[in-house]
Protein backbone atom coordinates (compact mmCIF):
# COMPACT_ATOMS: atom_id res chain seq x y z
CA UNK A 1 0.00 0.00 0.00
CA UNK A 2 1.15 3.59 0.49
CA UNK A 3 3.81 2.90 3.09
CA UNK A 4 5.36 0.02 1.14
CA UNK A 5 5.37 1.51 -2.34
CA UNK A 6 8.57 1.19 -4.39
CA UNK A 7 11.32 3.73 -3.73
CA UNK A 8 11.89 6.55 -6.21
CA UNK A 9 14.85 8.74 -7.14
CA UNK A 10 13.69 11.73 -5.13
CA UNK A 11 16.33 13.23 -2.89
CA UNK A 12 16.83 11.67 0.51
CA UNK A 13 14.39 13.07 3.04
CA UNK A 14 15.70 15.14 5.90
CA UNK A 15 15.23 13.51 9.26
CA UNK A 16 13.13 15.29 11.82
CA UNK A 17 14.37 16.38 15.19
CA UNK A 18 12.40 14.90 18.05
CA UNK A 19 8.83 16.24 17.65
CA UNK A 20 7.57 18.33 20.54
CA UNK A 21 3.99 18.17 21.81
CA UNK A 22 3.38 21.00 24.24
CA UNK A 23 0.47 22.80 25.86
CA UNK A 24 -0.20 26.45 25.15
CA UNK A 25 -3.16 28.37 26.55
CA UNK A 26 -4.75 25.10 27.62
CA UNK A 27 -4.52 23.33 24.23
CA UNK A 28 -1.87 21.07 22.79
CA UNK A 29 0.32 21.94 19.81
CA UNK A 30 2.78 19.89 17.74
CA UNK A 31 6.09 21.49 16.76
CA UNK A 32 8.44 19.78 14.28
CA UNK A 33 11.85 20.79 12.91
CA UNK A 34 14.06 19.10 10.30
CA UNK A 35 17.52 18.25 11.65
CA UNK A 36 20.05 20.92 10.73
CA UNK A 37 17.38 23.53 10.07
CA UNK A 38 16.17 26.43 12.19
CA UNK A 39 12.78 26.41 10.49
CA UNK A 40 9.97 24.93 12.57
CA UNK A 41 6.44 23.86 11.71
CA UNK A 42 3.70 24.30 14.29
CA UNK A 43 0.36 22.52 14.02
CA UNK A 44 -2.54 23.02 16.42
CA UNK A 45 -3.84 19.71 17.78
CA UNK A 46 -7.11 21.35 18.92
CA UNK A 47 -7.44 19.42 22.15
CA UNK A 48 -6.89 19.83 25.90
CA UNK A 49 -6.51 16.08 26.41
CA UNK A 50 -2.89 14.90 26.23
CA UNK A 51 -3.60 11.32 25.12
CA UNK A 52 -5.77 12.59 22.26
CA UNK A 53 -3.05 15.11 21.39
CA UNK A 54 -0.35 12.43 21.19
CA UNK A 55 -2.55 10.18 19.04
CA UNK A 56 -3.36 13.04 16.67
CA UNK A 57 0.31 14.09 16.52
CA UNK A 58 1.35 10.55 15.52
CA UNK A 59 -1.28 10.54 12.75
CA UNK A 60 -0.07 13.89 11.42
CA UNK A 61 3.61 12.92 11.52
CA UNK A 62 2.86 9.74 9.54
CA UNK A 63 0.96 11.75 6.94
CA UNK A 64 3.72 14.35 6.65
CA UNK A 65 6.26 11.62 5.94
CA UNK A 66 3.95 9.73 3.58
CA UNK A 67 3.52 12.78 1.33
CA UNK A 68 7.10 14.07 1.82
CA UNK A 69 5.75 17.21 3.46
CA UNK A 70 8.33 16.86 6.23
CA UNK A 71 11.06 17.90 3.78
CA UNK A 72 11.13 21.69 3.32
CA UNK A 73 13.68 21.33 0.49
CA UNK A 74 11.55 19.01 -1.66
CA UNK A 75 10.80 20.57 -5.05
CA UNK A 76 7.45 20.34 -6.82
CA UNK A 77 8.95 17.65 -9.06
CA UNK A 78 9.90 15.61 -5.97
CA UNK A 79 6.48 16.03 -4.41
CA UNK A 80 4.65 15.36 -7.66
CA UNK A 81 6.62 12.16 -8.25
CA UNK A 82 5.74 10.94 -4.77
CA UNK A 83 2.05 11.75 -5.31
CA UNK A 84 2.12 9.86 -8.62
CA UNK A 85 3.68 6.88 -6.86
CA UNK A 86 0.93 6.95 -4.21
CA UNK A 87 -1.83 7.16 -6.83
CA UNK A 88 -0.36 4.27 -8.82
CA UNK A 89 -0.06 2.23 -5.62
CA UNK A 90 -3.73 2.80 -4.84
CA UNK A 91 -4.76 1.60 -8.28
CA UNK A 92 -2.41 -1.38 -8.24
CA UNK A 93 -3.36 -2.57 -4.76
CA UNK A 94 -6.62 -4.42 -4.29
CA UNK A 95 -8.75 -3.75 -1.24
CA UNK A 96 -7.38 -6.39 1.10
CA UNK A 97 -10.04 -5.54 3.65
CA UNK A 98 -13.67 -6.42 3.21
CA UNK A 99 -15.69 -3.40 2.17
CA UNK A 100 -17.56 -3.52 5.48
CA UNK A 101 -15.68 -3.12 8.71
CA UNK A 102 -15.42 -6.54 10.37
CA UNK A 103 -16.56 -5.20 13.73
CA UNK A 104 -19.06 -2.44 13.06
CA UNK A 105 -20.24 -3.47 9.61
CA UNK A 106 -19.81 0.11 8.47
CA UNK A 107 -18.11 1.03 5.18
CA UNK A 108 -16.77 4.23 6.66
CA UNK A 109 -14.71 3.20 9.62
CA UNK A 110 -12.69 0.12 8.97
CA UNK A 111 -10.09 -1.32 6.63
CA UNK A 112 -8.30 0.40 3.82
CA UNK A 113 -11.10 2.93 3.25
CA UNK A 114 -10.61 4.12 6.83
CA UNK A 115 -6.88 4.60 6.18
CA UNK A 116 -7.60 6.76 3.13
CA UNK A 117 -10.18 8.79 5.05
CA UNK A 118 -7.74 9.37 7.93
CA UNK A 119 -5.05 10.58 5.52
CA UNK A 120 -7.52 12.94 3.85
CA UNK A 121 -8.51 14.42 7.21
CA UNK A 122 -4.85 14.76 8.23
CA UNK A 123 -4.14 16.68 5.03
CA UNK A 124 -7.05 18.98 5.83
CA UNK A 125 -5.56 19.64 9.26
CA UNK A 126 -2.14 20.31 7.75
CA UNK A 127 -3.71 22.70 5.24
CA UNK A 128 -5.51 24.59 8.00
CA UNK A 129 -2.65 24.96 10.50
CA UNK A 130 0.78 24.44 8.92
CA UNK A 131 2.86 27.10 7.14
CA UNK A 132 3.39 25.84 3.59
CA UNK A 133 5.41 26.77 0.55
CA UNK A 134 3.56 27.09 -2.76
CA UNK A 135 4.83 23.66 -3.84
CA UNK A 136 3.76 22.08 -0.56
CA UNK A 137 0.33 23.71 -0.80
CA UNK A 138 -0.12 22.23 -4.28
CA UNK A 139 0.96 18.84 -2.93
CA UNK A 140 -1.60 19.01 -0.10
CA UNK A 141 -4.35 19.91 -2.59
CA UNK A 142 -3.47 17.12 -4.98
CA UNK A 143 -2.92 14.65 -2.13
CA UNK A 144 -6.41 15.41 -0.81
CA UNK A 145 -7.90 14.78 -4.23
CA UNK A 146 -5.99 11.50 -4.50
CA UNK A 147 -7.26 10.33 -1.10
CA UNK A 148 -10.84 11.25 -2.03
CA UNK A 149 -10.48 9.22 -5.23
CA UNK A 150 -8.92 6.38 -3.21
CA UNK A 151 -12.03 6.20 -1.03
CA UNK A 152 -14.06 5.92 -4.22
CA UNK A 153 -11.75 3.18 -5.46
CA UNK A 154 -12.63 1.09 -2.37
CA UNK A 155 -16.28 1.44 -3.39
CA UNK A 156 -15.44 0.18 -6.90
CA UNK A 157 -15.28 3.62 -8.56
CA UNK A 158 -12.06 3.69 -10.58
CA UNK A 159 -12.80 6.82 -12.59
CA UNK A 160 -11.43 9.33 -10.07
CA UNK A 161 -8.02 7.74 -9.56
CA UNK A 162 -7.58 6.96 -13.29
CA UNK A 163 -8.41 10.55 -14.26
CA UNK A 164 -5.86 11.86 -11.76
CA UNK A 165 -3.14 9.59 -13.13
CA UNK A 166 -3.95 10.59 -16.71
CA UNK A 167 -3.74 14.28 -15.80
CA UNK A 168 -0.46 13.77 -13.97
CA UNK A 169 0.96 11.85 -16.93
CA UNK A 170 0.43 14.75 -19.31
CA UNK A 171 0.91 17.71 -16.99
CA UNK A 172 4.07 19.09 -15.40
CA UNK A 173 2.16 21.21 -12.92
CA UNK A 174 -0.79 20.60 -10.65
CA UNK A 175 -3.83 19.57 -12.75
CA UNK A 176 -6.02 22.48 -13.76
CA UNK A 177 -9.18 20.58 -12.81
CA UNK A 178 -8.01 20.10 -9.25
CA UNK A 179 -10.78 20.53 -6.72
CA UNK A 180 -10.79 19.56 -3.08
CA UNK A 181 -13.67 18.64 -0.82
CA UNK A 182 -14.15 21.22 1.92
CA UNK A 183 -12.69 19.65 5.04
CA UNK A 184 -12.60 22.41 7.61
CA UNK A 185 -13.97 25.80 8.37
CA UNK A 186 -11.93 28.89 9.12
CA UNK A 187 -11.90 29.94 12.76
CA UNK A 188 -15.09 31.77 13.63
CA UNK A 189 -15.16 32.18 17.36
CA UNK A 190 -13.08 33.97 19.97
CA UNK A 191 -9.97 32.41 21.46
CA UNK A 192 -11.97 31.01 24.40
CA UNK A 193 -14.73 29.51 22.22
CA UNK A 194 -16.11 26.12 23.26
CA UNK A 195 -15.41 24.15 20.09
CA UNK A 196 -16.70 20.67 19.38
CA UNK A 197 -13.26 19.08 19.88
CA UNK A 198 -13.17 20.45 23.43
CA UNK A 199 -16.59 18.94 24.19
CA UNK A 200 -15.49 15.65 22.65
CA UNK A 201 -12.35 15.60 24.81
CA UNK A 202 -14.43 16.10 27.94
CA UNK A 203 -16.85 13.37 26.86
CA UNK A 204 -14.05 10.89 26.07
CA UNK A 205 -12.38 11.57 29.40
CA UNK A 206 -15.60 10.86 31.31
CA UNK A 207 -16.44 7.72 29.29
CA UNK A 208 -12.91 6.35 28.89
CA UNK A 209 -13.63 3.30 31.06
CA UNK A 210 -16.80 2.43 29.13
CA UNK A 211 -15.46 2.56 25.57
CA UNK A 212 -13.49 -0.33 24.12
CA UNK A 213 -12.03 -1.60 20.88
CA UNK A 214 -13.69 -0.61 17.65
CA UNK A 215 -16.47 1.31 19.43
CA UNK A 216 -13.86 3.75 20.71
CA UNK A 217 -12.04 3.75 17.38
CA UNK A 218 -15.21 4.52 15.44
CA UNK A 219 -16.22 7.29 17.82
CA UNK A 220 -12.78 8.91 17.59
CA UNK A 221 -12.93 8.74 13.79
CA UNK A 222 -16.29 10.53 13.86
CA UNK A 223 -14.93 13.14 16.25
CA UNK A 224 -12.03 13.89 13.93
CA UNK A 225 -14.38 14.21 10.96
CA UNK A 226 -16.83 16.50 12.80
CA UNK A 227 -14.07 18.61 14.33
CA UNK A 228 -12.44 19.07 10.94
CA UNK A 229 -15.69 20.33 9.46
CA UNK A 230 -16.82 22.51 12.36
CA UNK A 231 -13.38 23.95 13.03
CA UNK A 232 -13.56 26.73 15.63
CA UNK A 233 -17.33 27.10 15.61
CA UNK A 234 -18.40 28.10 19.13
CA UNK A 235 -20.83 25.37 20.23
CA UNK A 236 -22.28 27.63 22.93
CA UNK A 237 -23.73 29.86 20.18
CA UNK A 238 -24.20 27.32 17.37
CA UNK A 239 -27.49 27.24 15.48
CA UNK A 240 -29.62 24.71 13.66
CA UNK A 241 -28.29 26.17 10.43
CA UNK A 242 -24.74 25.24 11.46
CA UNK A 243 -25.79 21.63 12.05
CA UNK A 244 -27.65 21.41 8.74
CA UNK A 245 -24.57 22.79 6.97
CA UNK A 246 -22.46 20.13 8.70
CA UNK A 247 -24.82 17.42 7.46
CA UNK A 248 -24.51 18.71 3.88
CA UNK A 249 -20.71 18.65 4.11
CA UNK A 250 -20.80 15.12 5.51
CA UNK A 251 -22.83 13.97 2.50
CA UNK A 252 -19.95 14.81 0.15
CA UNK A 253 -18.39 11.49 -0.89
CA UNK A 254 -20.08 9.42 1.83
CA UNK A 255 -22.91 6.92 1.86
CA UNK A 256 -26.09 7.77 3.73
CA UNK A 257 -25.49 5.05 6.33
CA UNK A 258 -22.04 6.51 7.00
CA UNK A 259 -23.39 10.04 7.40
CA UNK A 260 -26.05 8.83 9.80
CA UNK A 261 -23.53 7.00 11.96
CA UNK A 262 -21.41 10.15 12.25
CA UNK A 263 -24.52 12.18 13.08
CA UNK A 264 -25.42 9.71 15.84
CA UNK A 265 -22.01 10.32 17.40
CA UNK A 266 -22.48 14.08 17.01
CA UNK A 267 -25.84 13.86 18.77
CA UNK A 268 -24.45 11.70 21.58
CA UNK A 269 -21.71 14.20 22.44
CA UNK A 270 -23.83 17.32 21.92
CA UNK A 271 -26.68 15.96 24.06
CA UNK A 272 -24.17 15.00 26.76
CA UNK A 273 -22.71 18.51 26.65
CA UNK A 274 -26.19 19.99 27.02
CA UNK A 275 -27.06 17.69 29.92
CA UNK A 276 -23.83 18.67 31.69
CA UNK A 277 -24.34 22.42 31.13
CA UNK A 278 -21.36 22.84 28.81
CA UNK A 279 -23.75 24.32 26.22
CA UNK A 280 -27.27 25.68 26.58
CA UNK A 281 -28.86 23.85 23.66
CA UNK A 282 -27.87 21.08 21.25
CA UNK A 283 -29.55 21.57 17.86
CA UNK A 284 -29.06 17.98 16.73
CA UNK A 285 -32.55 16.46 16.79
CA UNK A 286 -33.79 14.72 13.64
CA UNK A 287 -30.60 15.33 11.65
CA UNK A 288 -30.36 11.78 10.34
CA UNK A 289 -31.22 11.13 6.70
CA UNK A 290 -34.13 8.78 6.14
CA UNK A 291 -34.12 8.30 2.39
CA UNK A 292 -31.50 5.81 1.24
CA UNK A 293 -30.52 4.86 4.79
CA UNK A 294 -31.46 1.20 4.45
CA UNK A 295 -28.66 -1.19 5.36
CA UNK A 296 -26.82 -2.71 2.42
CA UNK A 297 -25.87 -5.75 4.44
CA UNK A 298 -27.85 -8.90 3.72
CA UNK A 299 -28.11 -12.34 5.27
CA UNK A 300 -27.35 -15.60 3.48
CA UNK A 301 -30.25 -17.88 2.65
CA UNK A 302 -30.41 -21.29 4.38
CA UNK A 303 -29.45 -22.91 1.07
CA UNK A 304 -26.35 -20.70 0.77
CA UNK A 305 -25.28 -21.48 4.35
CA UNK A 306 -25.71 -25.20 3.70
CA UNK A 307 -23.64 -24.84 0.53
CA UNK A 308 -20.84 -23.09 2.43
CA UNK A 309 -20.76 -25.77 5.12
CA UNK A 310 -20.81 -28.55 2.52
CA UNK A 311 -17.69 -27.00 1.01
CA UNK A 312 -16.05 -26.47 4.41
CA UNK A 313 -16.59 -30.07 5.50
CA UNK A 314 -14.74 -31.30 2.40
CA UNK A 315 -11.61 -29.26 3.17
CA UNK A 316 -8.69 -31.00 4.96
CA UNK A 317 -8.82 -31.01 8.75
CA UNK A 318 -5.59 -28.96 8.74
CA UNK A 319 -7.01 -26.20 6.52
CA UNK A 320 -7.69 -23.04 8.56
CA UNK A 321 -10.39 -21.95 6.10
CA UNK A 322 -12.51 -24.99 7.05
CA UNK A 323 -12.67 -23.97 10.69
CA UNK A 324 -12.92 -20.21 10.20
CA UNK A 325 -15.91 -20.69 7.91
CA UNK A 326 -17.50 -23.33 10.15
CA UNK A 327 -17.20 -21.16 13.26
CA UNK A 328 -18.74 -18.28 11.34
CA UNK A 329 -21.75 -20.41 10.41
CA UNK A 330 -22.49 -22.04 13.78
CA UNK A 331 -21.72 -19.11 16.12
CA UNK A 332 -22.34 -15.96 14.04
CA UNK A 333 -19.34 -13.96 15.31
CA UNK A 334 -17.77 -10.82 13.92
CA UNK A 335 -14.85 -11.65 11.65
CA UNK A 336 -12.40 -9.86 13.94
CA UNK A 337 -13.53 -12.00 16.85
CA UNK A 338 -12.81 -15.18 14.89
CA UNK A 339 -9.39 -13.96 13.79
CA UNK A 340 -8.19 -13.36 17.36
CA UNK A 341 -9.02 -16.85 18.65
CA UNK A 342 -6.28 -18.92 20.28
CA UNK A 343 -5.97 -22.56 21.33
CA UNK A 344 -6.98 -21.58 24.86
CA UNK A 345 -10.28 -20.17 23.58
CA UNK A 346 -11.67 -23.56 22.45
CA UNK A 347 -12.40 -25.79 25.45
CA UNK A 348 -15.10 -27.81 27.20
CA UNK A 349 -17.49 -26.62 29.91
CA UNK A 350 -19.42 -29.46 31.58
CA UNK A 351 -18.89 -31.64 28.53
CA UNK A 352 -19.94 -28.90 26.09
CA UNK A 353 -17.32 -27.53 23.66
CA UNK A 354 -17.37 -23.72 23.67
CA UNK A 355 -15.71 -20.82 21.90
CA UNK A 356 -14.56 -18.19 24.39
CA UNK A 357 -14.55 -14.64 22.97
CA UNK A 358 -12.57 -12.52 25.40
CA UNK A 359 -10.09 -9.67 25.77
CA UNK A 360 -7.23 -11.79 27.11
CA UNK A 361 -3.70 -11.32 25.77
CA UNK A 362 -4.38 -7.95 24.17
CA UNK A 363 -7.48 -8.93 22.15
CA UNK A 364 -9.91 -6.11 21.37
CA UNK A 365 -13.67 -6.33 21.03
CA UNK A 366 -16.46 -3.97 20.06
CA UNK A 367 -17.70 -3.48 23.61
CA UNK A 368 -18.13 -5.27 26.95
CA UNK A 369 -21.21 -7.14 25.70
CA UNK A 370 -19.03 -8.85 23.07
CA UNK A 371 -17.32 -10.91 25.79
CA UNK A 372 -19.06 -14.29 25.82
CA UNK A 373 -18.77 -18.07 25.67
CA UNK A 374 -20.67 -19.54 22.73
CA UNK A 375 -21.42 -23.28 22.65
CA UNK A 376 -20.31 -25.17 19.55
CA UNK A 377 -22.99 -27.50 18.24
CA UNK A 378 -22.64 -30.13 15.52
CA UNK A 379 -24.95 -28.40 13.05
CA UNK A 380 -24.42 -28.86 9.29
CA UNK A 381 -22.16 -31.84 9.92
CA UNK A 382 -19.55 -29.86 11.90
CA UNK A 383 -16.94 -32.30 13.27
CA UNK A 384 -16.40 -30.98 16.80
CA UNK A 385 -13.65 -33.47 17.62
CA UNK A 386 -11.64 -32.48 14.54
CA UNK A 387 -12.13 -28.79 15.41
CA UNK A 388 -10.85 -29.42 18.93
CA UNK A 389 -7.78 -31.21 17.55
CA UNK A 390 -7.10 -28.34 15.13
CA UNK A 391 -7.25 -25.83 17.99
CA UNK A 392 -4.91 -27.87 20.18
CA UNK A 393 -2.42 -28.37 17.32
CA UNK A 394 -2.31 -24.62 16.65
CA UNK A 395 -0.63 -24.11 20.04
CA UNK A 396 -1.41 -20.40 20.03
CA UNK A 397 -3.26 -18.31 17.47
CA UNK A 398 -5.57 -20.44 15.35
CA UNK A 399 -5.05 -18.24 12.29
CA UNK A 400 -1.43 -17.29 11.72
CA UNK A 401 -1.64 -14.87 8.78
CA UNK A 402 -2.25 -11.11 8.92
CA UNK A 403 -5.78 -9.99 9.69
CA UNK A 404 -6.10 -8.30 6.30
CA UNK A 405 -5.07 -11.51 4.52
CA UNK A 406 -7.40 -13.57 6.71
CA UNK A 407 -10.39 -11.36 5.90
CA UNK A 408 -9.59 -11.10 2.20
CA UNK A 409 -9.13 -14.84 1.64
CA UNK A 410 -12.18 -15.79 3.70
CA UNK A 411 -14.48 -13.40 1.84
CA UNK A 412 -12.98 -14.47 -1.49
CA UNK A 413 -13.67 -18.11 -0.60
CA UNK A 414 -17.30 -17.29 0.17
CA UNK A 415 -17.73 -15.50 -3.16
CA UNK A 416 -16.08 -18.37 -5.05
CA UNK A 417 -18.24 -21.05 -3.41
CA UNK A 418 -21.52 -19.16 -3.86
CA UNK A 419 -20.70 -17.42 -7.13
CA UNK A 420 -21.62 -14.01 -5.67
CA UNK A 421 -20.06 -10.66 -6.58
CA UNK A 422 -18.64 -7.80 -4.53
CA UNK A 423 -20.90 -4.86 -3.65
CA UNK A 424 -23.92 -7.16 -3.25
CA UNK A 425 -24.11 -6.80 0.53
CA UNK A 426 -23.07 -10.43 1.02
CA UNK A 427 -19.88 -11.15 2.97
CA UNK A 428 -18.67 -13.05 6.02
CA UNK A 429 -20.74 -10.66 8.13
CA UNK A 430 -23.86 -12.06 6.41
CA UNK A 431 -23.37 -15.26 8.43
CA UNK A 432 -23.99 -13.19 11.55
CA UNK A 433 -27.21 -11.87 10.06
CA UNK A 434 -28.24 -15.41 9.10
CA UNK A 435 -27.76 -16.67 12.64
CA UNK A 436 -29.68 -13.74 14.14
CA UNK A 437 -32.52 -14.36 11.70
CA UNK A 438 -32.53 -18.09 12.46
CA UNK A 439 -32.70 -17.47 16.21
CA UNK A 440 -35.58 -15.06 15.72
CA UNK A 441 -37.44 -17.47 13.44
CA UNK A 442 -37.03 -20.20 16.07
CA UNK A 443 -38.66 -17.90 18.66
CA UNK A 444 -35.51 -17.82 20.81
CA UNK A 445 -35.76 -15.18 23.53
CA UNK A 446 -33.98 -11.89 22.95
CA UNK A 447 -31.92 -12.44 26.10
CA UNK A 448 -30.52 -15.77 24.86
CA UNK A 449 -30.07 -14.51 21.28
CA UNK A 450 -28.11 -11.47 22.48
CA UNK A 451 -25.95 -13.67 24.70
CA UNK A 452 -25.00 -15.79 21.67
CA UNK A 453 -24.27 -12.89 19.31
CA UNK A 454 -22.73 -10.54 21.88
CA UNK A 455 -25.27 -7.75 21.65
CA UNK A 456 -26.58 -5.42 24.30
CA UNK A 457 -30.25 -6.11 24.97
CA UNK A 458 -30.92 -2.39 25.33
CA UNK A 459 -32.56 -3.14 28.68
CA UNK A 460 -31.20 -1.66 31.90
CA UNK A 461 -32.62 -4.66 33.76
CA UNK A 462 -30.57 -7.13 31.73
CA UNK A 463 -27.51 -5.05 30.78
CA UNK A 464 -26.79 -3.49 34.16
CA UNK A 465 -28.43 -5.49 36.93
CA UNK A 466 -28.28 -8.88 35.21
CA UNK A 467 -24.87 -8.49 33.60
CA UNK A 468 -23.02 -10.62 36.13
CA UNK A 469 -25.24 -13.68 35.78
CA UNK A 470 -25.21 -14.22 32.03
CA UNK A 471 -27.03 -16.95 30.14
CA UNK A 472 -26.11 -20.57 30.79
CA UNK A 473 -24.15 -22.31 28.05
CA UNK A 474 -26.68 -25.14 28.08
CA UNK A 475 -29.55 -22.77 27.26
CA UNK A 476 -27.57 -21.26 24.39
CA UNK A 477 -26.73 -24.71 23.01
CA UNK A 478 -30.40 -25.70 23.00
CA UNK A 479 -31.27 -22.42 21.27
CA UNK A 480 -28.66 -22.97 18.54
CA UNK A 481 -29.81 -26.55 17.92
CA UNK A 482 -33.38 -25.28 17.63
CA UNK A 483 -32.35 -22.47 15.26
CA UNK A 484 -30.43 -24.83 12.96
CA UNK A 485 -33.08 -27.58 12.96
Amino acid sequence: MITTAKRTNVRTLLELATPWVYRRQGRYTLRIRPLGSKATYTLSLKTTHRQTAVTTANHLLTTLRTFHLDNPEATWEDLRERLKEIAEGILATGSVWDRFDPISGSPAYGGIGGVYADLRLDLAEIAATMPLSVDQAKAVMLGTKIMTAAEGRVEGDLMGIVEILEEMKHATDVPVSLSVLPASKAPQGPANATIFQHLADLYMEERKDDLEGSTKKNLMASIRTISGLLGDLDMTTHTRTDMLALRENLKEGRQVSTVNKILIHLSTIAKWAEANAHINKAFVDKLQIRKGAESQRKEFSPAQVAQLMEHANKLPATDWKRWALSLGVVTGPRIGEIYQLTSKDIFEVDGQLVMDINTNDGKTLKNKFSIRKVPLVSAFGLDLEALKEFAEAANGKLFKMSQSGFEQMLNLLIRDVLGTETKTGLSFHSLRHHLSGSLKAAAVSVEVSDAITGHSSGSITYDRYGAGRGVEVGLMAKALIKAFA
